[in-house]
C-alpha cells in the first residue's frame, strides 16, 4: 500500500453478482437489513461516502468480514428513493479503488477500512493500439447484442480518451462474468486492464457471432419448412380444383375396391 494514501473507514454496502467501477454510475436496490442500516449510516454523513464491495458468494444473505473480495470501490451516494415494498433504490457513483484491510461489524451494518489504490495514468504505443482494438471489438459486440443501441452510446465510447475509464465503462455495460469484472478492478496497471478487457471482448464477440450464426441457420431451416408446407397446401388446392385425386386418396380408393372384389 502507498503511504501517501490515507486510510479510510466508511460504511460498507455489500453487492452481489456485479462490480462497481470507479467513475461509473450504478443503480442499486437494497432490502437486506444489513444494507438498509448501511444506507442510513451513509445518509447521516455529510459527504455521503461509502465503500461498495462484492460478495464472493451471492448465496450468503448476511455476509461477514471474510465474505468479500479484497478490493472494493469508494463511492458517493447520488440519489435515494424509498420503495413501496420497504426496499430502497439507490444511485451510487464509483470514485476510486480501495484495498480492504479490515471489515468490522458496527451496530447493524459493516464498516470497511482500507486504503485508496489509484492507478497512475500511463500512455504508450501499446496502450494506444489496445485501446483502438478494444473500441472496434466493443462496437462489434454492441451491434451483435443490441442492434438498436443508440448511436450516441457508440459515440460516447469513441470520444472517451482515458483508457482506464474506457475499460471501466465498457466492463459495466457488457455482460461479463463476476470473476472477470473483479479481475479488471484488481488489475495492477492500465496495460494489464486493457489486456484483460481485450481478451474478454474477443471471447464475447466470438460467442455472439456464433449465436447469430446458429439463429440464422435455424431461421433458414424454419423458412424452408414453411415454404414446403405452403407449396404442399397449394398443390392440394390445385388438385382439388381440377378434380384430381391426391396420391394417397387414389391409393385408398384402390384398396377399397380390391377389398370389395375379394370373396370373404
Amino acid at each position: 500500500m502507498s503511504e501517501a494514501e490515507p486510510l479510510l473507514a466508511l460504511p460498507l454496502l455489500p453487492i452481489k453478482n456485479s462490480v462497481l467501477f470507479p467513475s461509473v454510475l450504478m443503480p442499486l436496490t437494497v432490502g437486506r437489513p444489513l444494507s438498509v442500516a448501511a444506507v442510513e449510516a451513509i445518509l447521516a454523513r455529510e459527504d455521503k461516502e461509502l465503500i461498495v464491495a462484492t460478495q464472493r458468494d451471492a448465496a450468503v444473505d448476511t455476509p461477514g468480514p471474510h465474505d468479500f473480495f479484497s478490493m472494493g470501490t469508494k463511492a458517493v451516494l447520488k440519489r435515494m428513493a424509498q420503495r413501496p415494498d420497504g426496499g430502497i433504490d439507490l444511485m451510487v457513483q464509483g470514485v476510486e479503488r480501495v484495498i480492504l484491510s479490515d471489515i468490522e461489524p458496527t451496530d447493524a451494518y459493516l464498516t470497511a477500512r482500507g486504503q485508496l489504490a489509484p492507478l497512475p495514468a500511463d500512455s504508450n504505443t501499446e496502450i494506444e493500439a489496445l485501446q483502438r482494438a478494444i473500441l472496434e471489438l466493443a462496437q462489434r459486440a454492441i451491434e451483435l447484442a443490441h442492434p438498436n443501441a443508440p448511436a450516441e452510446f457508440l459515440r460516447m465510447l469513441t470520444t472517451n480518451e482515458d483508457p482506464l475509464r474506457q475499460v471501466y465503462v465498457l466492463a459495466s455495460v457488457l455482460t461479463l462474468d463476476l470473476p472477470k469484472e473483479q479481475a479488471l478492478l484488481e488489475a495492477s496497471t492500465v496495460l494489464d486492464a486493457l489486456h484483460l478487457l481485450h481478451t474478454d471482448l474477443l471471447h464475447e464477440v466470438q460467442v455472439l457471432e456464433l449465436r447469430q450464426q446458429i439463429t440464422s441457420q435455424a431461421q433458414t431451416a424454419m423458412n424452408q419448412q414453411q415454404r414446403e408446407y405452403m407449396l404442399r397446401q397449394q398443390l392440394r388446392a390445385i388438385q382439388q380444383e381440377l378434380g384430381e385425386e391426391q396420391p394417397e386418396q387414389a391409393e385408398a380408393a384402390q384398396l377399397r375396391q380390391r377389398l370389395a372384389e375379394v370373396d370373404l
